[in-house]
């Protein structure tokens, strides 16, 4: 068990199965930190803009979960980054930053081949990161769904 756990999310599915595992990996007492990159587009007439389309909805989501882990006693809080810059190094930055002892984040689902063509922040995160990454797999996520460890 780690005293500061960073979560590494992005609102989906598959962060939401990382979040599983980061909630076991907190030790009582400890802090829960969930980190989001609001990623946005830079120049050009989006410049300024979200990447993803639904950032609005995803913040109203991770603010909602860290209430309810705030309601299960746990201490947590959210970061959101604006940012231009790389995820994975934002990501490492956080993690000195708050003093996190591991992060935890999940994958996209992409196999190796798509993952290094789209760029895969799970697949740099543990070159950039000064502490353990946790990574959790889309397979992973969905068997701790179905109550399976």
């Amino acid at each position: 068990m780690y005293e500061i756990v960073l979560w590494a999310t992005d609102a989906s599915p598959t962060s939401d199965g990382a979040l599983v595992e980061a909630r076991r990996l907190v030790q009582p007492g400890g802090r829960l930190i969930a980190f989001h990159c609001d990623e946005r587009f830079l120049g050009g007439r989006s410049g300024g803009m979200p990447v993803l389309a639904d950032e609005t909805d995803r913040r109203e989501k991770l603010l909602a979960q860290i209430e309810q882990l705030k309601a299960d006693g746990i201490d947590a809080e959210l970061v959101v980054e604006t940012t231009h810059a790389n995820t994975a190094g934002e990501i490492a930055k956080a993690a000195e930053i708050h003093g996190a002892d591991i992060i935890v984040c999940g994958t996209r689902g992409f196999g190796v081949v798509a993952g290094a063509v789209a760029g895969s922040v799970a697949m740099r995160l543990p070159h950039l990161a000064a502490c353990p990454v946790i990574v959790v797999s889309e397979r992973a996520a969905e068997r701790t769904a179905l109550g399976r460890r």
